[in-house]
C-alpha cells in the first residue's frame, strides 16, 4: 500500500483573504504539526512509501520529514498551479503500479483504526453526519454501498471526512486522466470525486467507513480551535473525531 498526502491543494475557503494567496504548510497543534498526528499511526502499516504532492512552497514539510521520519521511504511530487485536488492526486500515478493507496488530506485529524481501514475488502470512502450539507461534497448509499458522490446535493447528510481508501488505484489513475484529458472540471477544478463516481459507475463497490465529529461550523467553540490550530499554532487543536463500526 502506498500512502498519498495532497499537501499542494491544502487551502481554507473560509480564510480566503488570508491564505489566497500563499497555500498552507501543516501548522504546529498543541501536541505538534497535524502531519504528526497523520504520521504517527500511519508508520505502523504496511506502508511502502509516501507519495507527498507538494507546491513550490514544500521546504517546510520536506524539513520535517527529514528531521524526524527519515526512515520512510518517500517521495516528493511538486505541482505547480491550483487544478483541483483531482488534479493533484493523479500527479502521483507515475509513483503507483497496482497496490492500494490511502488518500489522506492532511487535515483529517481522525481519531481512526487505520488497520481496519486499510484492510477493508472493498475501496473505502470516510464520512461523516451533518445537518447543514451546504458547504460539503457528499455520500448517497445504496444498499450499503456507495451509489453516488456529488459535490453540493441536498438529499443526504453524508459529508465527505477527507480519506479514501482505494484497492482499484489503476482504475482510478485511468478515471482521472481521462477526466484531464478531457477538460471536465467542476468551478474550474479537477476533482477526485467525479474520478471515484465513475469507478462506481464502472461497477467498483465502495463502502463508508462513518466518523463522529463536531462541526466546526455548527459549534463556536470548534471553531474557535480551528483558528488558534491555524492561526495561532500554539493556543489550540481541532477537537479528535470517533470512529463508528463498518456500514454493513
Amino acid at each position: 500500500m502506498k500512502v498519498i498526502f495532497p499537501l499542494a491543494e491544502r487551502r481554507f475557503p473560509c480564510l480566503k483573504t488570508c491564505t489566497h494567496h500563499t497555500l498552507q504548510s501543516p501548522r504546529p497543534c498543541k501536541a505538534g504539526p497535524t502531519l504528526a498526528h497523520l504520521l504517527e499511526p500511519l508508520c505502523q502499516l504496511p506502508v511502502s512509501e509516501f507519495i507527498f504532492l507538494v507546491n513550490y512552497q514544500s521546504h517546510e514539510i520536506r524539513s520535517y520529514i527529514d528531521a524526524n521520519h527519515n526512515e520512510m521511504s518517500v517521495s516528493f511530487v511538486e505541482q505547480t498551479g491550483n487544478k483541483g485536488l483531482g488534479y493533484t492526486v493523479s500527479l502521483a500515478s507515475d509513483y503507483v503500479s497496482r497496490e492500494p493507496v490511502l488518500i489522506v488530506d492532511p487535515d483529517a485529524m481522525l481519531d481512526i483504526d487505520w488497520v481496519s481501514f486499510s484492510k477493508s475488502e472493498y475501496s473505502t470512502i470516510a464520512v461523516r453526519r451533518v445537518i447543514d450539507e451546504r458547504p460539503y461534497g457528499l455520500v448517497e448509499l445504496r444498499e450499503g454501498r456507495v451509489g453516488c458522490l456529488i459535490q453540493k446535493p441536498r438529499r443526504t447528510d453524508l459529508m465527505l471526512a477527507g480519506c479514501y481508501f482505494v484497492r482499484e488505484s489503476k482504475m482510478l489513475f485511468e478515471c482521472l486522466h481521462d477526466l484531464i484529458q478531457a477538460g471536465r472540471r467542476w468551478r474550474g477544478e479537477y476533482q477526485l470525486t467525479d474520478a471515484l463516481q465513475k469507478m462506481i459507475e464502472l461497477g467498483v463497490e465502495m463502502q463508508v467507513q462513518e466518523v463522529e465529529s463536531v462541526d466546526p461550523e455548527q459549534s463556536p467553540s470548534e471553531l474557535g480551535n480551528f483558528f488558534d490550530t491555524h492561526l495561532h499554532p500554539l493556543n489550540g487543536v481541532l477537537g479528535l473525531k470517533h470512529v463508528k463500526a463498518l456500514t454493513a
